[in-house]
């Protein structure tokens, strides 16, 4: 019997987990709007900075979760969070004041049992934000520009992941998508 009910509590802990990561680039000049974003219940949200000054990623007092990423400085480095509570956190760099957003993450009833799908991404040419859908779980993203800047390095933990890229400037861009032992290259457009 005790099995049984550990087995059970097992299963939906895993059916409670995280099912997407969205995907916000940290930089001093950001926008609220680009800040923010409407995720669902148990979703990851990962702050990649992405210029060389130092930031916090910090919730405001009263936010529905509660997050502190520290100092963190340098291009590329990152910050996830996973918003385990329903309802509206607004946050902001301690070191710019005018850095900002909100969080607001929807309460979810329960998880939509998800089969597996081969890998597909969309839209392709994106404007706002890119989503990447794979079978298994995405260990990272890694996207580079058409003069093979690397733009991105983003872990991920999920099997959906969405690219913000409203900053990103019109051009073409090269996506690696690492999951377990595989990677998948795609090239999207962004307009």
């Amino acid at each position: 019997m005790k099995i049984k009910l550990l087995l059970g509590m097992l299963l939906v802990s895993l059916g409670l987990s995280a099912q997407t990561t969205h995907h916000i680039d940290w930089f001093m000049g950001v926008t609220s709007t680009d800040a923010s974003l409407t995720i669902n219940q148990g979703d990851i949200v990962t702050w990649t900075v992405t210029d060389n000054l130092p930031h916090t990623i910090t919730s405001n007092a009263g936010a529905a979760n509660s997050f502190n990423s520290g100092n963190i400085s340098g291009n590329g480095q990152t910050f996830s969070h996973t918003f385990a509570n329903a309802g509206v956190s607004s946050y902001k760099c301690n070191v710019h004041a005018m850095m900002q957003g909100t969080i607001t993450a929807n309460a979810v009833a329960g998880v939509i049992e998800n089969n597996k799908m081969k890998f597909e991404y969309f839209p392709n040419p994106a404007t706002d934000v890119l989503t990447i859908n794979a079978g298994e779980i995405i260990d990272n993203i890694e996207i580079y520009d058409s003069t093979g800047r690397q733009v991105m390095n983003s872990k991920s933990g999920n099997a959906t992941s969405k690219v913000y890229m409203a900053n990103y400037t019109a051009g073409t861009y090269f996506v690696k998508v690492f999951i377990g032992d595989k990677t998948e290259n795609i090239t999207i457009i962004k307009k």
